[in-house]
């Protein structure tokens, strides 16, 4: 585990780690938004930043295909489970806040 956290990095694991948090404090759907205290970062801060989240994992992919097209040996491995890691990040993100934007649609 340690040597995967090692190879895709800091700067993702961070990112990985803001989107496991963006889905386990996300409300559930139909609840009332509030503009006050706690709950305002569960029903207006994390559906704000859920979707910019999945656009900077989207970017990344982008940026780790065009140096995964670029490398050999080791390092393509390597930009191969970056973009596993993102692709199955994206993929769980967009299952899971689809149905809430959606409900604030309809």
């Amino acid at each position: 585990m340690l040597s995967i956290l090692k190879k895709i990095r800091p700067m993702r694991v961070v990112l990985i780690s803001l989107a496991i948090l963006s889905l386990i404090f996300k409300a559930k759907t139909g609840t009332p938004v509030s503009y006050d205290g706690w709950p305002m970062i569960e029903t207006v801060f994390i559906p704000v930043m859920a979707p910019l989240i999945t656009m900077v994992l989207l970017l990344d992919s982008l940026i780790a295909t065009i140096w995964l097209s670029q490398s050999t040996g080791e390092e393509k491995n390597r930009y191969r489970l970056i973009l596993g890691c993102n692709i199955t990040t994206i993929i769980i993100m967009l299952t899971v806040w689809i149905p809430v934007f959606v409900a604030l649609l309809t």
